[in-house]
């Protein structure tokens, strides 16, 4: 009986170890483990995709606020003598009243129209030679102003091309906004001219108005001349 129960412990030993030695051979669900890696694989392409459209939002946001510098379009517009060829307006009344002396296009015009200049010294000689000088200061003024406009026919073309080469929204606004700017330099300047066409017709009527002045005063002069040489001056 001894040797029955002595003989049956390591039988029970064995059968009790024998679950936990199971335990430690590790099982593999091979249905589970693929579905993982779709899984996975479907989240790696869904984090792709999200980031670029952040990409893609990031650009859109930057067409409507990064700045664009329309001064650097068409720089050859950006000129004094483009933009405003015409002289101050407080230096008129000196080139049209011919007390200015005249330079640049309008002493080109001064020798080109000047034949002779009386040198008697009568108030219609003064009065000729002064006239001839506002004459060549409006045709020097008129001929910057049509100067100004060829610049800035040339210049224009450079528009066109920023324009065909826009990438953006932001970069399209901001050239209509320089030819907005660059329309309202035309109409200032077409005012310009039509100021100084107006101003050159008051220098003729001005011219005329000098002359009957001259001559009227001529004549006061001349009849007190005759009236004191007949004796009916007072004395």
């Amino acid at each position: 009986m001894r040797k029955f129960l002595f003989a049956s412990i390591p039988l029970a030993a064995g059968l009790a170890l024998a679950p936990w030695a199971k335990a430690q051979v590790p099982v593999i669900d091979s249905s589970n483990l693929a579905q993982n890696i779709v899984t996975a694989a479907q989240e790696v392409q869904a984090v792709e995709q999200l980031k670029a459209q952040l990409t893609q939002l990031e650009n859109t946001y930057s067409m409507f606020t990064s700045p664009t510098n329309i001064l650097n379009m068409a720089p050859g517009l950006e000129n004094p003598t483009i933009e405003n060829p015409m002289p101050a307006a407080n230096a008129l009344a000196g080139l049209v009243g011919g007390t200015s002396t005249s330079s640049g296009a309008a002493s080109t015009y001064y020798n080109q129209n000047h034949i002779y200049s009386p040198t008697d010294g009568s108030p219609e000689s003064v009065q000729t030679n002064e006239n001839a000088q506002p004459i060549a200061n409006i045709e020097g003024v008129a001929s910057s102003n049509l100067s100004g406009i060829q610049q800035r026919l040339q210049d224009l073309p450079d528009l066109e091309a920023d324009i065909q080469s826009a990438t953006s929204i932001n970069q399209v606004t901001a050239i209509n906004g320089r030819i907005a700017a660059e329309s309202q330099f035309v109409q200032a300047q077409q005012a310009q001219a039509s100021n100084l066409q107006v101003l050159a017709m008051e220098n003729v009527q001005t011219q005329d108005q000098q002359r009957q002045e001259q001559y009227d005063e001529d004549m006061t002069n001349y009849g007190n001349e005759l009236q004191a040489a007949s004796g009916g001056g007072t004395p």
